[in-house]
């Protein structure tokens, strides 16, 4: 199987399945559900006219943010369903980094909100 995947000039990769689980928690199953969250927040605006204002002036950036969410919602549940433990693990540390987020907003601490959004600049490369 090995040698036919590389005859198409495919990557081959070893791992574990457990390790291959989180990974994928991360990298897949966690954007779909931070995806579709973030669509649902919004839809949560009480203001129907800042809400349609919200659509109106949705962009590229919402365009690219919600794409996963937006996508077939019987694999967001196949992800959910097949790879609970992992999921929810990752869902855990993406909440704990929105804390993060909220409380240096709250604070004001604009340098160390600075700091974390450069290296999550920094970091992204290494995730393409």
């Amino acid at each position: 199987m090995q040698d036919l995947a590389q005859s198409l000039q495919a990557k081959v990769l070893t791992c574990s399945p457990t390790d291959h689980d989180r990974a994928v928690a991360w990298i897949s199953h966690l954007p779909v559900m931070v995806s579709s969250s973030l669509i649902q927040a919004c839809l949560q605006e009480a203001d129907g006219t800042v809400r349609d204002l919200a659509q109106t002036l949705a962009s590229s950036g919402f365009a690219s943010t919600s794409r996963v969410g937006g996508g077939n919602p019987e694999l967001g549940l196949m992800m959910a369903r097949y790879n609970r433990e992992e999921l929810l693990r990752s869902l855990q540390g993406y909440q704990d980094q929105l804390a993060t987020l909220n409380h240096l907003i709250e604070t004001e601490q604009w340098d160390e909100l600075e700091a974390t959004l450069s290296r999550s600049q920094q970091a992204r490369p290494k995730f393409l």
